[in-house]
């Protein structure tokens, strides 16, 4: 069975990656911020009553675990950043 913050995650990264905050880098499929938490934020709590209601027992705690999913998204592709160092 799966955990309930694990799911919460997958959510909180599918807020996040539609309101931009985070984006796949196109090379290597690989998540990195965009400096949009604020967007992830304003989507999250515009939805919370029609979609993410039963997956988030609050506003509060949706905000938290987007911001824990964009906090340990990189700034860069890890991968892009060891081609280009080398």
């Amino acid at each position: 069975m799966r955990d309930d913050h694990d799911h919460q995650r997958e959510v909180a990264t599918q807020i996040a990656r539609r309101a931009g905050a985070i984006a796949e880098c196109e090379l290597h499929g690989e998540l990195v911020d965009n400096d949009s938490a604020e967007e992830a934020y304003k989507l999250g709590n515009s939805l919370f009553d029609t979609e993410f209601r039963g997956v988030f027992a609050s506003r509060r705690q949706m905000t938290d675990i987007i911001k824990e999913v964009i906090d340990d998204t990189g700034w860069e592709c890890g991968a892009c950043d060891r081609n280009f160092s080398d």
